[in-house]
């Protein structure tokens, strides 16, 4: 609909297979998986090359913990919740943006974001 074609998999063996070379952008959605070596080494030439890597919190962070190439390619790694579960207070500071539209300052109970 809006030009995009999307490619969903299952497991992680998809990132051996050479043809993730001629992919935009690829966007792992793990949480404490593993790679192999086939795997991790495709994944990461793919990236070097050109393919964009998308993530977010522990689906990108977190999610191959035993792989030290994926985390220097990612530029990180998830360790911990920093001062646990608490109560904050969410400040929207762009509410002209179209994705905020509607939403105010609420109260919220989690992880930090920050």
């Amino acid at each position: 609909e809006e030009g995009f074609a999307v490619r969903v998999e299952n497991t992680t063996a998809v990132f051996a297979d050479p043809a993730i070379a001629e992919l935009s952008l690829i966007v792992p959605i793990y949480t404490m998986s593993k790679l192999t070596k086939a795997e991790e080494a495709n994944l990461t030439k793919a990236v070097e090359n050109g393919v964009g890597l998308g993530g977010y919190h522990g689906g990108m962070a977190d999610a191959f913990r035993e792989s030290p190439e994926y985390q220097f390619m990612c530029g990180g790694q998830w360790v911990a919740h920093p001062g646990n579960i608490i109560d904050y207070h969410v400040n929207v500071t762009r509410g002209d943006d179209p994705i905020m539209r509607g939403i105010e300052d609420f109260p919220y109970r989690s992880e930090q974001y920050y």
